[in-house]
């Protein structure tokens, strides 16, 4: 058995959180805890994994949900901060930093668990597990960012959200260099998710094609 840590952020009073699609894909079960010390056992709403975006819920009521900025406002240079739980184990960080660029287009992989469009026909029947690369619109930062911060939010100089915290590189000679899903991204993808379970992207969009899972 192996377990992780990621981050995520409450959008409603009632328990609706936004996370990555990699911090919750292949959970078995998932265990929230809230910065008041509260845990709580979430479901999974729905999540896309070529957005890398999920929802989750818990059942609780009177939460304090974040306000989303319009990402689509944001200027490069201005001050941004990355709140999350870097390492697993420092929940509740708060890094600062700027915007460094805006539509930066990454290439990431992702593992995907399930018993569908596995690597061999034997995954495909029976289950697996399998690698691809999903290409990502996002916002580039400074703000610091560790394994654990995925899924985290990117909040601007007023305390709004602006953004989800999905990558950072991983090369050893890069510094500062993180990246964050756009707020309006995320949210339109959450608000499919939970009207319906299922994500599909208009034509033409970066964040790959299909449906969510």
């Amino acid at each position: 058995v192996t377990s992780g840590a990621g981050s995520g952020v409450i959008i409603s009073e009632d328990g609706y959180i936004l996370t990555c699609a990699h911090v919750i894909d292949g959970a078995s079960k998932i265990t929230v805890e809230l910065n008041s010390g509260e845990t709580y056992n979430a479901t999974v709403v729905g999540s896309y994994t070529d957005g890398d975006i999920a929802v989750i819920k818990i059942e609780a009521q009177g939460l304090n949900p974040a306000v989303i900025a319009d990402s689509d406002a944001i200027l490069q240079g201005e001050a941004c901060y990355a709140v999350g739980n870097p390492e697993g184990r420092f929940s509740g960080s708060i890094s600062d930093g700027i915007v460094s660029a805006l539509n930066r287009t990454i290439t990431v992989q992702v593992e995907t668990s399930g018993n569908s469009r596995g690597n061999t026909l034997y995954d495909m029947f029976y289950g697996g597990t399998y690698v691809r690369n999903i290409q990502l619109n996002v916002i580039q930062m400074t703000a610091a960012v560790s394994p654990g911060n995925s899924g985290g939010a990117l909040f601007n100089g007023r305390g709004e959200l602006i953004g989800i915290v999905s990558a950072k590189s991983t090369s050893s000679n890069s510094e500062d260099l993180g990246f964050a899903i756009p707020s309006n991204t995320a949210m339109d993808i959450a608000s499919q998710l939970i009207a319906g379970g299922t994500y599909v992207p208009e034509d033409g969009e970066n964040n790959g094609s299909g449906s969510g899972v």
